[in-house]
């Protein structure tokens, strides 16, 4: 049981703990809603109900920090035209039909497009 006193500091963090909210709240609206639209609905609970018992600075840590992950990725697609949600899948886009593709395959399983070897 020490090595939960390791994580005591941790958890202590408002910042951390506005995130397990977070969470938690995802968890339980993933169960009736659609993914994008319990990410939203426990993002705005979550902060209402820390707003209304703590403080407002906490949130909005979160929240830089939330943004600043998504300008990131914006820059990569954007400027690189490089999808890191696919990268860490494993997979890319097919020219062609747009589906997502093991990124070894040599030909898209959908439409039959044939990778060229730049591409791969």
């Amino acid at each position: 049981m020490d090595w939960l006193k390791t994580f005591e500091p941790l958890l202590s963090d408002p910042l951390i703990q506005f995130f397990l909210w977070m969470a938690f709240f995802q968890v339980i609206a993933q169960v009736f809603l659609d993914r994008r639209v319990a990410f939203w609905i426990a993002s705005v609970s979550s902060t209402f109900f820390w707003v209304s018992k703590y403080e407002v600075i906490t949130p909005l840590k979160a929240w830089s920090i939330i943004f600043s992950v998504f300008l990131i990725y914006l820059f990569l697609k954007s400027l690189f035209h490089f999808n890191i949600f696919l990268y860490l899948k494993g997979k890319r886009r097919c020219p062609m039909c747009y589906s997502e593709v093991h990124w070894k395959a040599k030909v898209c399983p959908y439409c039959h497009h044939k990778f060229k070897e730049k591409e791969v």
